[in-house]
C-alpha cells in the first residue's frame, strides 16, 4: 500500500510534465503575392482564356506535414508543423489567384470552369520540388508546357526565395514568394509565346 501511494504522486508529476512538453500544433497555408512590377508583367493582349490542366505533384510532398530538405537525399517532416490543406490544392489555388492578378484582359480556369469556352492556351504544369533547405532557402522546381494550335513549347525554371526568420511561418512566406514569381514568368512566356502565333 505504501509503495502504490509513493508511486502515485511519481506518476502524476510524470504525466504533468509529458503534457506540458506536449507542443500543439500549427497549420498553414500558401498565400497569392503580388510582384513590385506586376503591371509591367501583365498580358497586354485581346481577352485570352487560358487553360490550366491538373497539376502533376510530386508524391513526397502528398503529405500533411512541412519539409525541411536536410540536402539531396534526406529530407526532415515537422510533424507539428502542417499544411491547412492537402498541398497540391494549396499550390494550384494560389496559382490561379497569382494567374488571374496577372492576365488580363484575360482570364486562366481549370475543366470545370470552361463552360463550352474555347481556350486559347493549354497550360500543363509539373512540379518537381517545393520545400525549404536546412539553409532557410525556399525552392520551388517547376516545369510546363504550353500549347496552342498544335505548337507545343517547354520550359523548366528553378526559383529560390531567402527565409528572412528561421521559423516556420516565414518558410511559407518564402514559398509563397516562389509561387508568385512562377506566376510571373508563367503570364510572361504566355504573352511571347501568344504573340508568336499571331
Amino acid at each position: 500500500m505504501k509503495y502504490i501511494k509513493l508511486l502515485l504522486p511519481i506518476n502524476l508529476a510524470f504525466l504533468l510534465v509529458a503534457c506540458s512538453s506536449h507542443q500543439p500544433t500549427s497549420f498553414y497555408q500558401l498565400k497569392a503575392m503580388e510582384t513590385a512590377d506586376i503591371e509591367a508583367n501583365k498580358l497586354q493582349a485581346k481577352e485570352t482564356t487560358v487553360l490550366i490542366n491538373p497539376i502533376k505533384f510530386p508524391e513526397y510532398l502528398d503529405r500533411p506535414q512541412l519539409i525541411i530538405r536536410d540536402n539531396d537525399y534526406k529530407l526532415q517532416l515537422s510533424e507539428n508543423h502542417r499544411w491547412a490543406e492537402p498541398l497540391k490544392n494549396e499550390f494550384f489555388r494560389v496559382l490561379m489567384e497569382n494567374i488571374n492578378t496577372r492576365l488580363a484582359p484575360g482570364h486562366a480556369v481549370n475543366y470545370s470552369e470552361l463552360n463550352a469556352v474555347n481556350p486559347a492556351i493549354h497550360v500543363s504544369i509539373e512540379v518537381l520540388q517545393l520545400d525549404v533547405s536546412i539553409d532557410n532557402q525556399a525552392v520551388l522546381s517547376v516545369k510546363w508546357i504550353l500549347n496552342k494550335d498544335k505548337t507545343i513549347k517547354r520550359y523548366k525554371h528553378q526559383y529560390t526565395i531567402a527565409v528572412t526568420n528561421k521559423n516556420y511561418q516565414s518558410r511559407v512566406e518564402a514559398q509563397s514568394k516562389t509561387v508568385s514569381l512562377f506566376a510571373d514568368q508563367l503570364v510572361k512566356t504566355m504573352a511571347t509565346f501568344q504573340q508568336a502565333q499571331q
